[in-house]
């Protein structure tokens, strides 16, 4: 399922276009076209306002569909934008979305790059809601590393070194949020500034077990510099990759210290 990141940057990208055409669109794939053109009263609502409620509400067919004719008709879309830049750079924005998320183009549309994601819920935004639950004194750091790193992902050219290293840092600023939070009830020292000694607190402390600790310690050294070489897939979908995993071994971690 595609993130709420991914669904902003398809409003940026639809809100570009003629209302006409946006109002087909919607109508063509079962989204409610209402005040697309503009409402009951005859006022033209801003896409910017409308959009992000319909696209939030759409069911996940509804959105493969209409981003597959999105993408099977670029070149026609494309012309009905001026200047046709401000396309290219909300469709590269939009398409590198949908990377994070796990999911490539081809001619027909979305297509999963790891085929176990189709039908579950984003990581991302589950580990916003759960980071957020925590209430950690180090989340909005962490959540905002997170987002630095998509955006290093996104840029133009992309920066794969800054988008591992964010999500590294992301985290470490977690596991070290957690062992600080959790040693008032389960003493022990360790040197915060240490990823070793913040893992191995951790396992002591009965928050993790070894098997768990050699799993968060491997995906560290998989981003952290030097490390992320591509050996088969390219430079893009071995940051993709890395980051994913981060992304779920923090998710590990919070929604452990929270249960």
């Amino acid at each position: 399922m595609l993130s709420e990141r991914s669904k902003l940057s398809l409003c940026q990208f639809l809100a570009l276009l003629p209302r006409d055409v946006l109002h087909i669109l919607f109508q063509k794939h079962g989204l409610p076209p209402d005040g697309i053109k503009s409402d009951m009263f005859g006022f033209f609502p801003g896409l910017l306002d409308l959009l992000p409620e319909r696209i939030g509400a759409a069911s996940p067919e509804q959105l493969h569909e209409l981003i597959s004719e999105v993408i099977r008709t670029q070149s026609d879309l494309r012309s009905w934008v001026s200047p046709e830049e401000r396309y290219d750079q909300r469709f590269f924005d939009m398409v590198h979305c949908f990377r994070l998320d796990g999911y490539g183009l081809d001619s027909r549309g979305l297509i999963p790059v790891d085929p176990t994601i189709e039908g579950t819920a984003n990581i991302e935004d589950d580990l916003s809601a759960e980071v957020r639950q925590s209430g950690l004194p180090e989340g909005d750091e962490v959540l905002g590393r997170l987002d630095s790193s998509a955006g290093a992902f996104r840029q133009t050219p992309p920066d794969f070194n800054a988008c591992l290293s964010n999500a590294r840092v992301a985290l470490q600023t977690l596991a070290t949020a957690i062992s600080r939070a959790r040693r008032p009830e389960h003493p022990g020292t360790f040197d915060e500034t240490s990823w070793g000694q913040v893992l191995a607190y951790l396992r002591s402390s009965g928050l993790i077990t070894t098997e768990e600790e050699a799993g968060l310690a491997g995906v560290f050294r998989f981003v952290s510099p030097g490390a992320h070489r591509p050996l088969g897939p390219d430079e893009t979908e071995m940051a993709r990759l890395g980051r994913s995993l981060v992304a779920s071994m923090c998710y590990f971690l919070v929604k452990r210290f929270n249960s």
